[in-house]
């Protein structure tokens, strides 16, 4: 289905409302604003000198402290 950029936005905020909260959701998009826009060439900046072991403890690092996000996103697929 193709949406209008104003539904995409709203279908878009309010997934990520949902997922992060409010306060998360807005860092995200001042973020993104004082970034150029591009999220991959952003997550790059952060990751590529990373080795695929240190992302992955990053990882698990990460979801042991937060578990209540993870919890969201259990035995859920992309669609």
């Amino acid at each position: 289905m193709t949406y209008t950029d104003s539904e995409n936005a709203t279908i878009c905020m309010g997934a990520l409302v949902k997922a992060v909260g409010i306060v998360n959701a807005e860092r995200f998009i001042a973020y993104m604003n004082r970034e150029s826009g591009d999220y991959t060439l952003a997550r790059r900046k952060v990751f590529d000198d990373m080795t695929a072991e240190e992302l992955d403890d990053g990882i698990r690092e990460y979801e042991e402290s937060n578990p209540q996000l993870f919890e969201t996103f259990k035995g859920r697929t992309l669609e």
